[in-house]
């Protein structure tokens, strides 16, 4: 069902709906609506394994050129039954009603770089998995899998003064967690544009540390 701003509004404010927004990440990190989780129609699988939405959660879609229409299919195949619709006219009709929006910032793995010896309170916040993770990651990184995101209790760490840096494997789901934690009252983050692998393409700029694993024989063991 299309839905005008007022009864996209009145399904935020009297059923606590979630909003699902299915742009481009382009068009998401230049404005979205508050509170907005980024799913791509192509990662919306994740959401059911994320645990981040309830199937009975109300849900609200915005997106372009129809594709909030698929993302709505998708999720009733996992099986949300609450789907209440989309806004008609997508993000634009939003910003026509002169209404308040948010934002992400994306910067380029150089200016990562060129930062972290000069901002001491500068966290990496490191998405990946924990494999990922432990082949090679930025020194004094925070690791937090992106599966963990559904668990408040894992962002306490990050308090509102850390200037926070996000880093997926290719960037692909650096919008997803950007929106999350800006749900939760995190706003301060930025998402590092093309995630590890643009960091891999400057690693002479990083102090890049391995996680090694701990042996069986390992004489700490037996300590």
């Amino acid at each position: 069902m299309s839905l005008s701003v007022a009864q996209f509004q009145q399904f935020l404010t009297q059923e606590n709906a979630f909003i699902i927004d299915t742009r481009d990440e382009a068009s998401f990190l230049e404005g979205f609506i508050p509170s907005s989780i980024h799913f791509k129609p192509e990662i919306i699988h994740q959401a059911a394994a994320l645990g981040l939405l309830a199937f009975e959660q109300p849900l609200l879609f915005i997106g372009a050129d129809d594709n909030e229409k698929i993302a709505m299919a998708y999720f009733e195949k996992l099986g949300f039954s609450n789907i209440k619709g989309w806004l008609e006219g997508g993000f634009a009709t939003w910003l026509n009603a002169d209404k308040r929006y948010d934002l992400v910032i994306e910067v380029e793995a150089d200016e990562l770089a060129m930062d972290i010896p000069f901002d001491e309170f500068l966290m990496v916040l490191d998405i990946r998995s924990e494999e990922q993770y432990n082949l090679g990651h930025i020194k004094n990184s925070i690791h937090l899998p992106l599966l963990e995101f559904a668990d408040p209790g894992s962002m306490s760490e990050l308090d509102e003064h850390f200037n926070i840096y996000i880093i997926s494997e290719d960037g692909e789901t650096n919008t997803l967690a950007a929106s999350i934690l800006k749900k939760e009252g995190i706003h301060n983050n930025r998402v590092v544009k093309g995630g590890w692998q643009s960091i891999l393409q400057l690693k002479d700029k990083f102090t890049i540390e391995v996680t090694k694993e701990k042996k069986a024989n390992d004489p700490l063991d037996v300590l």
